[in-house]
């Protein structure tokens, strides 16, 4: 099992399936929505090596963003902002882990 948990909160009740939230929130708002929990249990590494991995998703859709305008000249201005939006996610979750990795390295060497 990871470390830490990654989970979509759409604010729905379970007994809404996913086609019905991308119906009637779109997927703006479920990019919005979602949080990162992380294990209690986890360290300082294993939390820095989630906030790698969300850069490297983050990285990769940019990279992916680029391929597309280079092939076809343009991009979809109706899709573009969802990608930007689903882009900083990723960073945002980055972010997260970095900033709960730091706080227990401090607790640890505050308990030491």
């Amino acid at each position: 099992m990871p470390c830490c948990l990654r989970h979509a909160v759409y604010g729905a009740s379970p007994r809404h399936s996913m086609e019905l939230l991308m119906n009637t929130f779109g997927e703006p708002w479920i990019i919005r929505h979602t949080n990162y929990f992380s294990d209690p249990a986890a360290g300082p590494d294993e939390l820095l090596n989630d906030a790698t991995e969300w850069l490297h998703y983050a990285y990769n859709a940019i990279k992916l963003l680029a391929e597309l305008a280079h092939e076809r000249g343009s991009i979809d201005a109706h899709r573009l902002p969802i990608m930007l939006d689903g882009i900083a996610a990723f960073i945002e979750m980055g972010t997260r882990c970095t900033t709960q990795a730091h706080l227990r390295m401090q607790w640890q060497q505050q308990s030491a």
